[in-house]
């Protein structure tokens, strides 16, 4: 047989849909499995977005756009951009892509070159080495300290910056660990980034879900670095808008230039119905959004006091996203008769066997001392998980 990409061999599988699938296939065979591995919240999508979808459907607004996006949205996407994380951008500064992810994709394919370097934050979400890697970068990892509340300053990241250096991923909130960066840390990097000329994708998904009185603030929005900044964002996570698959990125317009042309040989435009219906989610009362943070940082408050309570676990409280990512290490070495644990993949085997409970192992995200476990998911569902859990971990020796 003719040989195969070898691109493809040296990139993983996305663990959270792997053991989503998974869970998916157990429950399929009558086991009651609680999934806490996806990154999705259970709240439905806002009536008015998808009263806004129908009247598309209706209207026959079913055909291309043009593949940047409909001008309407470009435009809405612009003033949020303006509004909410001060940028200075217009319409022509706005590329609309199938999600966060695509909009990602999109960045680094323009960006970068063979050899390039691109430094990542550990732990960091499971897609970014790997979509460096198919843009033909190395994928440099730079370990953040959980002390530290898993966050970096600009004296963390000097050391790792050669010629080579394109760019830097940053993700807050971050999915997994839910730490926010502060505006003093973010101000330190963007001088970093303007004194070694490097690029910085700020993919700020989660910037709507926050707690704590903390203020999400956009690295773009620093004058000095406006031009060097990508920021990706997108309507899946505050608008509980995951299916629709609208993502969108602000950046200087030599790069949506670029971008767009990349799009334009791989998907074209997004949908022409989630394009209505993110248009509507951004410019329609945001009441729903407000709605949706207060009962996560609730559902988070409710799980933190209990998790607390594991022998084995430690953890540190998320400022938001919706994720905790609680170290495991202490459980290391221990088994329920049969197998040993040994690492995250271990832990997370045994808790969906034994507490049929599904989480993500932390190796996914580059620490196989942690898993991960999401709390978009209804109260009821999520103690219960917990007690599992708990129940589970009390059978280790």
């Amino acid at each position: 047989m003719t040989s195969l990409s070898e691109k493809v061999d040296r990139i993983e599988e996305s663990q959270t849909i792997a053991i989503t699938s998974l869970a998916k296939k157990l429950r399929a065979e009558g086991k009651k499995i609680i999934s806490l591995s996806a990154g999705e919240p259970d709240f439905p999508t806002p009536e008015n977005v998808k009263q806004a979808a129908i009247k598309a459907i209706n209207d026959n607004f079913t055909k291309y756009t043009q593949n940047e996006g409909t001008p309407e949205l470009r435009e809405a996407v612009a003033e949020k951009f303006r509004r909410d994380n001060g940028l200075n951008v217009k319409a022509s500064n706005i590329l609309v892509s199938n999600g966060g992810k695509h909009s990602i994709f999109n960045a680094l394919q323009t960006i970068c070159n063979p050899g390039d370097e691109v430094i990542i934050p550990a732990p960091y979400w499971v897609s970014f080495p790997e979509m460096v890697k198919l843009a033909d970068a190395t994928p440099v990892i730079l370990q953040t300290k959980e002390e530290r509340g898993f966050t970096f300053t600009a004296n963390d990241l000097r050391p790792l910056l050669t010629q080579k250096t394109k760019a830097l991923i940053i993700n807050s909130p971050s999915n997994p660990t839910g730490s926010v960066a502060s505006e003093e840390t973010l101000r330190g990097i963007a001088k970093l980034a303007k004194e070694r000329d490097f690029f910085i994708i700020s993919d700020e998904i989660y910037e709507k879900i926050i707690y704590d009185g903390n203020k999400h603030f956009s690295i773009g929005s620093i004058p000095e670095v406006q031009d060097r900044v990508i920021t990706a964002s997108g309507v899946s996570k505050a608008y509980s808008m995951t299916g629709w698959r609208i993502g969108f990125m602000a950046a200087n317009e030599e790069i949506v230039k670029r971008a767009s042309k990349i799009q334009s040989q791989l998907t074209s435009n997004a949908s022409s119905i989630s394009q209505a219906a993110a248009l509507e989610a951004l410019k329609g009362p945001q009441s729903d959004v407000e709605k949706m943070r207060v009962s996560f940082q609730h559902r988070r408050d409710v799980m933190m006091e209990r998790l607390s309570g594991i022998d084995g676990m430690t953890l540190a409280k998320p400022g938001g996203a919706f994720y905790f990512f609680p170290s495991v290490k202490r459980l290391f070495g221990k088994s329920n008769g049969g197998q040993v644990l040994r690492n995250s993949a271990d832990i997370a085997s045994y808790l969906l066997l034994e507490a049929q409970v599904a989480l993500v192992p932390g190796a996914a995200f580059g620490s196989d001392s942690h898993i991960r476990i999401s709390y978009a998911y209804a109260e009821k569902e999520l103690t219960e998980a917990v007690d599992r859990i708990a129940a589970a971990v009390t059978k280790l020796r």
